[in-house]
């Protein structure tokens, strides 16, 4: 019985720890904070989160400046939802194969439960990973 109770235990502490890691640590949610900080236009936060690229460098590649009309088409952001396509590892990193969906209300339309547009970006990024070889 006390075998059972501490496999429970050891089983139940992997796994807090695996979401703990996977909540805060891992490369794809470094990856979709990042994105998501794109899409909203807040370019500082987002060069904090990258090894020595510029706001300003940043501001020129926006997500919203790439979908439709730009950025006067987006009244309402809503959370994106992220498809993690593939990852490749390499030497110093790691590659990330994603679509990023936008989903949003435009200008004249007042939906607070759900986005009536949505917008698909396929995206490829290399993170670096400091520590490997």
């Amino acid at each position: 019985m006390k075998r059972a109770v501490v496999a429970v235990v050891v089983l139940a502490g992997a796994f807090l720890g695996y979401r703990h890691y996977d909540k805060s640590y891992s490369p794809v949610q470094h990856y979709k904070k990042f994105a998501e900080q794109i899409l909203h236009r807040q370019y500082d936060a987002a060069s904090e989160l990258t090894h020595g690229i510029a706001a300003k460098d940043l501001e020129k590649q926006g997500s919203q400046e790439k979908i439709g009309a730009g950025p006067p088409m987006f009244q309402t952001l809503f959370p994106s939802r992220f498809a993690i396509e593939s990852t490749e590892a390499s030497a110093d990193g790691l590659t990330i194969h994603a679509v990023q969906t936008v989903l949003l209300n435009p200008p004249g339309v007042e939906s607070a439960v759900r986005p009536a547009m949505y917008a698909k970006l396929n995206q490829v990024v290399s993170l670096k990973i400091d520590g490997l070889a």
